[in-house]
């Protein structure tokens, strides 16, 4: 069970890489999420400890739905704004820009998307410190941290550059710890 784990967990956390194929990006990215949950609920089993999964399991409920429900307000805003143009021919980008962003639903649906991301992260991150205490493996606990970290200063624009940090961590933490004799399980 620790085997596929591992093996579930690697292809996963190496999935995101295929973002750069046009219209595979997406696909590539749920499934590097279910096959990261796979591994998170196979780790879970084997070490008996089922906040493993769990946390995990939250954390990316919480991250998706704050998307969702953040993009369909960001929507809202952005209809709204198309909807107040009382002729196309007066419309130019930096108008159109302006009532967006003006928009308090643009604030608004921003705010929802990086509450969810930070929580989600959180949660992401309890899950991995967990693993990280019953494998042995800090880097799993190292990742989690820079991904919440990382989550918390996108506010100031460089999260993006602590998450990819964080995602090199977990890299390295799924293919350093090495699948061993399943006598316990």
């Amino acid at each position: 069970m620790r085997k596929q784990a591992i093996t579930l967990g690697r292809v996963g956390i190496l999935l995101p890489i295929a973002a750069i194929i046009p219209f595979l990006g997406s696909l590539a990215g749920l499934a590097a999420i279910i096959l990261l949950l796979f591994s998170h609920h196979y780790f879970s089993k084997f070490y008996q400890k089922p906040a493993i999964f769990n946390k995990a399991l939250t954390g990316t409920i919480v991250m998706i739905a704050g998307n969702v429900i953040g993009g369909a307000i960001f929507a809202a805003a952005v209809i709204s704004s198309v909807g107040s143009v009382e002729s196309m021919q007066d419309v130019n980008i930096q108008s159109m820009f302006s009532r967006v962003f003006d928009s308090g639903l643009t604030i608004l649906g921003a705010a929802v998307m990086l509450a969810g991301t930070i929580i989600g992260f959180y949660f992401l991150f309890q899950g991995l410190k967990i693993l990280a205490a019953e494998s042995g493996m800090n880097h799993f606990r190292t990742a989690g941290l820079l991904y919440f970290i990382g989550a918390i200063a996108s506010i100031i624009l460089i999260g993006g550059l602590v998450i990819l940090v964080a995602w090199v961590f977990h890299i390295v933490a799924y293919f350093s710890i090495q699948p061993e004799s399943e006598a316990g399980a």
